[in-house]
């Protein structure tokens, strides 16, 4: 028995068959749990199934679990991913969500889920500790996210049970569709929802009562103390537990980091800056704090109310309690599309979260769509084709943002169908129907777009962005080293502050590589990453290796931990370069490339006058050729991988 972990659970939606085994000890050792475990599963399904097949097939594989921290007292949240081939992107994806269907299968004894095959009808996966069923979905297909949840918990399950569940987007084949956790948390990124649907499994829902098992309870103990006592004296754990995310606005907006009007600017006027600062939310909205998920001592998220008498436009957007606002959503709608505006940019999160559809795709394609009608690339005559009446798509037209939103999830005309697949697809669309260029106002990079920063003033996220292997991204290396000006992470990672000298190109690709292995470790290990990762210094890896050891009795050293997460990585990387991806596919589009940014601190910088340079930088940390960008042999085998480094020298995927 392994002490800390619970089971594989396979499941073939084809021929309803289910096989649970316990997890391998070999694969923990190498992988530890998590993003780790299921990166390994995926590799070795694509080694018995073709990978160039199309992910929106029955041969594609759904996977999800939950690292072995994740579920337990240490305090550190319990955040869940799940792993495919992305049907936004054709490469390598994950999506990570918080909620509680992550802790409610690891207490089923459940860790991790392999999900294969199609069901001719629409079905639901339902966990009850040692009993596992697939049960008829017919009545769910069709309703939203939320009735779907609502529905389920009206004496169909227990209501205590953790509900992940996909909504009209996923059903309706949107290529960046995500999977729902409870009402509020998205597992958004790269199309998980949409393997969900292509494969007719509406939800799955899971209830435990078995826990956890702890090796030394007592070492345990002490390991949670001391990681309290390290949240505890974070210098900005209290305003993380007050505003999660939401501190970003105020902050970006004072270092040039936000992206305004299709990142047109990097800086938002001052008067709409006030009118989604934590101030404003907290006055007018915010209820209570609350945990988006079990096991977290931080609680950055909150409830919070639309009354309809914040705002003018709030008056019709009145309605129950439900979750907050986040950075992403404000970046999103209120900078990207100018609606500075929180009762109406959490109305359309909402919207988002109910379509079961990514904010981080959408949100990019709504503002492009603003800035072509800005350039009359898009004029009312298309919107009438589209709408059947002429619709503005002005800068901050919330009814306009709305009408899109719906087109796209329930693919309701020739605008949604064109906007379900990702950015450059859209542009590549718009600019044939048009007959006018539209690739200069594209904000994204590699596979679609991210999270609506602004990224040329700070090279370690443009790096980030351009190499992240399932497409361009900031959380597979979320860490503030260059937007928090860290010196001393620089110093402690590298042996120089260069890194975290701010609007320079200094050693930022050395510290992407850094930060990705960190942020790995994290995700391995069924963590949320926001403080642990913009913070290693005051949480080091030497506290998760203590608790990791005390929980699962296997010895773990801090530098065995973090080669976990190098492992990962390289894992990733394999995986997209079976898939022929090389140098060339680590790139961001022209507007981060070059137009300077404005800021006037970094003016006028521009990703083409450093980005090669790093990625030269990156790809040395890494290990792999400059070149082609491909792992080489030397550094898989010393990672443990030789048998993976055998599979792409035998495809002539490795250099």
């Amino acid at each position: 028995m392994l002490h800390g972990y619970g089971d594989l659970v396979r499941i073939d939606l084809t021929t309803r068959s289910v096989n649970r085994e316990p997890l391998p000890r070999d694969v923990v050792k190498r992988f530890i749990g998590g993003m780790g475990v299921n990166d390994w599963y995926l590799w070795q399904h694509f080694l018995e199934v073709d990978p160039h097949i199309d992910p929106l097939s029955a041969d594609n594989v759904l996977i999800a679990g939950l690292g072995p921290l994740g579920a337990t007292g240490f305090g550190l949240g319990s955040k869940m991913k799940f792993t495919y081939k992305s049907p936004l992107t054709g490469f390598f994806g994950d999506s990570s969500s918080g909620g509680d269907l992550a802790s409610q299968l690891r207490w089923a004894g459940v860790d991790h889920l392999v999900i294969t095959g199609r069901s001719k009808q629409p079905v639901y996966i339902f966990i009850k500790d040692s009993t596992i069923e697939i049960r008829d979905a017919t009545h769910l297909w069709g309703l939203d996210t939320r009735e779907t949840v609502e529905r389920l918990r009206s004496g169909e399950v227990p209501r205590g049970a953790g509900i992940a569940c996909i909504g009209p987007a996923g059903e309706n084949g949107v290529r960046f569709a995500g999977i729902m956790v409870t009402e509020d948390r998205a597992a958004g990124r790269t199309g998980s929802g949409c393997v969900a649907g292509s494969k007719n499994l509406k939800a799955i829902v899971a209830q435990g009562t078995r826990g956890v098992s702890v090796h030394d309870p007592k070492a345990a103990m002490g390991a949670a103390k001391r990681i309290f006592g390290k949240i505890e004296t974070d210098p900005l754990a209290y305003l993380f537990k007050a505003y999660g995310t939401l501190n970003a606005v105020t902050y970006y907006d004072a270092i040039g980091g936000n992206s305004y009007r299709n990142a047109q600017s990097c800086k938002v006027p001052d008067e709409k800056i006030a009118l989604m600062s934590t101030d404003w939310y907290s006055a007018h909205m915010k209820l209570r704090d609350r945990a988006c998920c079990p096991g977290c001592t931080l609680g950055c998220d909150s409830s919070c109310k639309i009354k309809g008498d914040e705002t003018e436009r709030a008056g019709r957007l009145a309605g129950p309690p439900g979750g907050s606002p986040e950075y992403f959503s404000i970046a999103t709608f209120g900078f990207g599309c100018d609606i500075p505006d929180l009762p109406a940019i959490t109305h359309l999160h909402r919207i988002c979260n109910d379509y079961g559809m990514d904010l981080g795709e959408i949100g990019g394609i709504i503002p492009f769509l603003m800035e072509l009608w800005e350039r009359g690339i898009i004029t009312a005559d298309h919107t009438r084709q589209w709408f059947g009446e002429p619709l503005s798509l002005e800068w901050g037209d919330l009814g306009a943002v709305e009408r899109i939103l719906r087109a796209v999830a329930f693919q309701e005309n020739e605008l949604g169908r064109i906007c379900s697949q990702s950015i450059e697809k859209v542009a590549q669309a718009l600019e044939k129907m048009t007959g006018k260029p539209t690739g200069p106002y594209l904000v994204c990079g590699k596979g679609g777009t991210s999270l609506h920063e602004e990224i040329r003033l700070f090279p370690i996220w443009a790096v980030n962005y351009a190499v992240a292997s399932r497409g361009c991204d900031h959380l597979k290396g979320l860490n503030l080293i260059d937007k928090g000006f860290r010196q001393d992470i620089s110093m402690d990672w590298l042996g120089k502050p260069d890194a975290g000298i701010g609007y320079t190109p200094d050693l930022k690709g050395a510290a992407a590589a850094m930060t990705e292995n960190y942020a790995a470790v994290i995700n391995c290990l069924g963590m949320c990453i926001f403080r642990p990762s913009s913070e290693p210094l005051h949480m080091p890896p030497s506290l998760l290796s203590e608790a990791y050891t005390a929980l699962t009795g296997i010895p773990l050293t801090p530098e065995e931990l973090l080669l976990a997460g190098e492992r990962s990585c390289n894992l990733e990387k394999a995986f997209n370069s079976r898939l022929g991806l090389r140098r060339k596919d680590d790139r961001l589009s022209s507007r981060w490339m070059n137009d300077p940014a404005d800021f006037s601190l970094g003016h006028g910088m521009k990703a083409a006058d450093y980005l090669d340079e790093l990625l030269d930088e990156y790809y040395e940390k890494r290990g792999w050729d400059p070149t082609s960008s491909l792992p080489t042999r030397k550094k898989l085998v010393s990672l443990g991988l030789t048998d993976v480094a055998d599979v792409l020298e035998s495809e002539n995927a490795a250099a």
